[in-house]
């Protein structure tokens, strides 16, 4: 579930640095379909630490196999909008091999809506996972650290975006590129999030030229129906019920999870491949699925 605002201030003092652009822009809807996935185990649900994920889940028995395939996930005929170019603004070619190619850094979200993007506004993702994680996809690069910055925005009354910088995670990047997942400190019902994935690719400190990517979150409670069904359903029906919903992380981390736990599982790289396709993302839905032991900083007391 999504909702649009017009674009803020982000956090330009902080990272010097401009924000993604690009293009293939639409949305994402989903029939109600049922999907059976193999079972989750509580510390797979969104909003768990992977770095307690056990190595392996059971092998589901046939016919228990996800079919994200035949969810229906969908899009809508779409043009280019401001979320998505395929390159990274301000220089963020520094970060590749060579120091010239071309860069993509990739959050793996559904981009942004055109008709939205055409007035100037960004999408918020809606979640009712407490602490949901954040994937971004990382290319080859010449960067061994990464920063996520999280800040919490507040309208103010004469009509301004103030945002105030809650944390960051200086996270260590694999030398394989990858999907990074990273899980978010607990998120207040009802705020607004802006987040931040800045590659650390400069020797010398100057942050001006790196890649960087961004998006928005909002925690909302779930209604009275969609707690009960939560409260009523077994670990292995959350990701359908979270799709059907709306909720793209809740989703997105509940398949993430089960990849994760079987990376070697054919049917489930297939199910990852059709879901990241459905979004336009289908070129990194190969990639492997990878949590590093990210470092937590807080700057607020």
């Amino acid at each position: 579930m999504r909702i649009s605002l017009s674009r803020p201030t982000l956090l330009m003092a902080l990272l010097g640095a401009g924000v993604v652009c690009g293009d293939g822009a639409q949305s994402w809807a989903i029939a109600p379909t049922p999907l059976a996935v193999p079972s989750l185990s509580p510390s797979l649900l969104p909003g768990r630490s992977p770095h307690s994920w056990p190595s392996e889940l059971p092998s589901p028995l046939p016919g228990r196999r996800m079919q994200v395939a035949q969810l229906g996930f969908g899009v809508r005929p779409s043009r280019p909008a401001r979320n998505r170019i395929g390159g990274i603004t301000r220089g963020g070619q520094a970060c590749s091999p060579d120091g010239a190619t071309a860069f993509k850094l990739l959050p793996i979200v559904p981009p942004t809506d055109p008709d939205a993007a055409a007035q100037g506004k960004i999408n918020v993702e809606q979640t009712v996972s407490e602490s949901p994680t954040v994937f971004v996809y990382v290319p080859p690069t010449v960067a061994r650290q990464a920063r996520l910055t999280m800040a919490i925005a507040t309208d103010t009354a004469s009509g301004r975006t103030v945002e105030e910088v809650l944390y960051e995670y200086i996270v260590p990047l694999p030398e394989q590129p990858g999907v990074i997942g990273i899980p978010l400190q607990p998120l207040a019902a009802g705020r607004l999030y802006h987040w931040v994935f800045q590659l650390q690719c400069d020797p010398t400190g100057d942050r001006s030229g790196d890649a960087l990517t961004d998006g928005w979150l909002q925690r909302v409670e779930p209604n009275s129906s969609l707690s009960l069904r939560l409260n009523r359903s077994a670990p292995q029906e959350l990701p359908a019920l979270y799709a059907r919903s709306g909720f793209w992380p809740d989703t997105v981390t509940a398949l993430g999870a089960l990849r994760a736990a079987n990376p070697d599982d054919a049917a489930l790289m297939a199910d990852w491949a059709s879901l990241l396709s459905s979004v336009k993302l289908g070129e990194v839905s190969s990639a492997p699925l990878l949590f590093p032991p990210a470092e937590y900083r807080p700057l607020q007391e």
